[in-house]
């Protein structure tokens, strides 16, 4: 046990540190649970005010910041604006400059000197100069190297580089806070600039120095950490877009109010579906530049910026608790205790993370340590119950031969399975048949034969294992499927349709391959049923099949054969086409008295599903059942004129409607010899 131990104990320790990136993701995916839980319970609790900022407090939106947003409508009212005027640019900063801000922050970046008219560069250059408080991006090449606006531009404003770090999941949790170039001159990036400009300090101020951005405001020192010396982790601890905003359109026409703006810090740039493209934040949605960079200068002037994770402490963590269980717990305490305190440790470390984050704004990566003992603890587990896995894998080993994985799974689960006797479940049983096989196999020889069905039911059995459908036989071309069991599926009803008209489509493109090789062209009928059946192993002590019989399984068969009086695809009885309608685009076609039985059904055609992403073919389907329906009530009130008239013209668009076709044709026998008084329409199966 102690080898066993200080092998598992090195391996994990190895483990984590060599995946480090992977257990990242994850502690970062826990972190964004907590700050969108956060933000959530916030919104919707009824808690008293006082006990909600104890355990998840949140800073409102700063009041310092203004958001102007270039969106759709500055984009489409102020003419030139897409195509980059900067005179309009040039008139919005003299109309904000009026309002006397503290700082402007111009979140648009102006690479090069107009083509045609430079004397609207030479414009915004003045405004900008006039206005002193500007700050403008500069575009951030790689770590080294940035481009600045144009040179008029860049004389007359404060231009800076922006780089919001996207992490492993693409997600955008750190900003850089300087610069440093090829010659290794260090610069503040664009948020820090503004951040310096509206405390109006001097670069003296500033210092970088390791993990840990310096601030000298109003004497005090203020340290603001940071990781790699470099970036300055965000806290979302508000929704990104919860602060006071205003449209461009509304600056540049000066149809706002001035007084809002004074002593305000302002950020100007682009958030429209046109021009700038968003980025991805941890909350799960997307934002653009502007409201992030609200987000990062909030974080600044609140000092609610978050503290980074700590690797050293992580792996520490993880190696001691890993210790304490292997070599100290686990000599000590069964596997049941073992698991108690195990889960107790866990959620835990869990809720520490959740307090870390929230209360004390520093992130706790925890995943490394609970990984690990969930390893511990499952190896613990592992060993109580070898001899019964073993027992386990050696029934699944007797009987993955001949029956299906899923069959074994539940064998697994349940041994008395074992055993001959059934029991009653409410299943849906799909049959299908080749129309016609018999006699187009005729002009083959055996080989062909047995390849073309062969190619055949492999496709169809591949689509109905994809919706985990049982196979429970082949009968030479016929197929016969079982949904719902072995494991219980709560959506049986849509998966039979879904297989079947997947199935219907598979097969398409089969006979325009088969066109091609000048095979024969082969056409299916499917028939599906819904009701309570009896299901399990039936056959002799010697060998057995896991089946379903009933009148059920029976009626389904009908069906499949009953397409041939609609020349349909896929007939379902009405108790599947009820259970699919939320999915499913079902018509009803009449009622079936079914051969042999006394029994009527409604039959159903099933035409699509209702997110099918093919829209013509959708709306073919939708034009199909929203005919035939309204032939079906002028019928039942016995008009048969105005049926006629639906279905003539119907078919006149959609020729390859064979039900309507039929229907349409014994609408016409009525309009000669009418039915008698109190006729009703059913159709009769006379052969299965």
């Amino acid at each position: 046990m102690a080898a066993d131990s200080i092998v598992l104990f090195c391996v994990g320790l190895v483990f984590i540190i060599f995946f480090a990136g992977f257990f990242a993701r994850l502690d970062n995916w826990l972190h964004d649970n907590w700050l969108d839980l956060r933000l959530k319970f916030k919104a919707r609790s009824s808690v008293s005010p006082g006990l909600m900022n104890a355990f998840f407090p949140i800073d409102g939106p700063s009041q310092d910041i203004v958001v102007v947003i270039i969106d759709d409508r500055s984009i489409l009212g102020i003419p030139g604006l897409f195509q980059g005027n900067r005179y309009i640019f040039a008139q919005a900063i003299r109309n904000l400059s009026a309002c006397k801000p503290k700082v402007i922050a111009l979140d648009v970046f102006f690479a090069a000197n107009s083509a045609d008219d430079q004397a609207q560069d030479i414009e915004l250059a003045r405004a900008v100069a006039d206005a002193g408080n500007v700050v403008l991006r500069a575009y951030r090449r790689d770590d080294r190297r940035m481009t600045l606006p144009y040179p008029e531009l860049s004389r007359s404003g404060s231009p800076a580089p922006s780089y919001f770090r996207t992490h492993r999941d693409e997600s955008i949790r750190s900003v850089s806070m300087k610069f440093t170039s090829e010659a290794g001159k260090v610069t503040p990036s664009f948020q820090t600039e503004i951040f310096r400009r509206f405390y109006n300090l001097k670069p003296a101020d500033f210092a970088f120095k390791e993990d840990q951005l310096l601030v000298t405001l109003s004497g005090q020192q203020v340290q603001i950490p940071l990781s790699n010396g470099e970036y300055l982790w965000l806290n979302y601890d508000n929704p990104t877009r919860a602060y006071q905003t205003m449209s461009f359109y509304d600056l540049y026409n000066g149809s706002f109010q001035q007084e809002g703006l004074q002593d305000k810090l302002v950020i100007i740039g682009y958030a429209n579906s046109m021009t700038e493209e968003k980025f991805f934040t941890p909350l799960g949605g997307n934002d653009y530049s502007p409201y992030l960079n609200a987000l990062v200068l909030r974080n600044l002037l609140n000092r609610s910026a978050l503290i980074p994770p700590n690797k050293v402490i992580t792996v520490g963590m993880a190696a001691l608790l890993l210790a304490v269980f292997l070599f100290v717990i686990f000599t000590h305490l069964n596997p049941v205790s073992f698991f108690i305190v195990s889960i107790l440790i866990i959620l835990t470390l869990i809720g520490g993370s959740l307090i870390s984050l929230t209360l004390y704004k520093r992130i706790f990566d925890v995943t490394p340590t609970v990984f690990l003992l969930l390893i511990a603890l499952s190896y613990t587990i592992g060993k109580k119950y070898y001899i019964e896995l073993s027992e386990k894998l050696r029934i699944k080993h007797a009987f993955q031969h001949y029956v299906t994985a899923s069959v074994v799974n539940e064998i697994l689960k349940n041994p008395s399975k074992l055993n001959l006797h059934g029991e009653e479940r409410n299943l849906t049983i799909f049959f299908s048949d080749i129309e016609g096989f018999t006699s187009l196999s005729e002009g083959m020889s055996p080989l062909d034969v047995v390849s073309l069905l062969n190619e055949y039911l492999s496709e169809m059995t591949e689509i109905i294992f994809k919706y985990d459908g049982l196979l429970d036989k082949y009968e030479g071309d016929a197929i016969m499927a079982v949904f719902g069991a072995p494991v219980d599926q709560k959506d049986h009803a849509i998966r039979a349709c879904r297989c079947a008209l997947e199935n219907q489509k598979a097969l398409a493109r089969l006979r325009e391959k088969w066109r091609q090789e000048g095979k024969p062209e082969i056409k299916a009928r499917i028939g599906i049923n819904t009701g309570v059946v009896v299901v399990g192993n039936m056959g002799s002590t010697m060998r057995f099949d896991y089946t379903v019989i009933g009148d059920n399984v029976n009626l389904a068969a009908r069906l499949e054969t009953a397409n041939k009086l609609f020349q349909s695809e896929i007939l379902v009885s009405d108790t599947t086409a009820g259970l699919a309608e939320s999915v499913i685009l079902s018509r009803c076609l009449g009622k079936l008295k079914v051969a042999g039985k006394d029994k009527q059904v409604y039959v159903y055609e099933v035409l699509a599903e209702h997110a099918d992403s093919d829209k013509s073919f959708l709306a073919k389907a939708t034009a199909c059942k929203t005919t035939y329906d309204a032939s079906q009530i002028a019928l039942e009130k016995r008009d048969f004129a105005e049926a006629e008239r639906l279905l003539s013209a119907h078919l006149a668009q959609h020729p390859y409607d064979n039900p309507a076709r039929i229907l349409h044709n014994r609408i016409k026998g009525f309009l000669i010899v009418p039915p008698p008084a109190g006729w009703e329409n059913i159709i009769t199966q006379d052969s299965k």
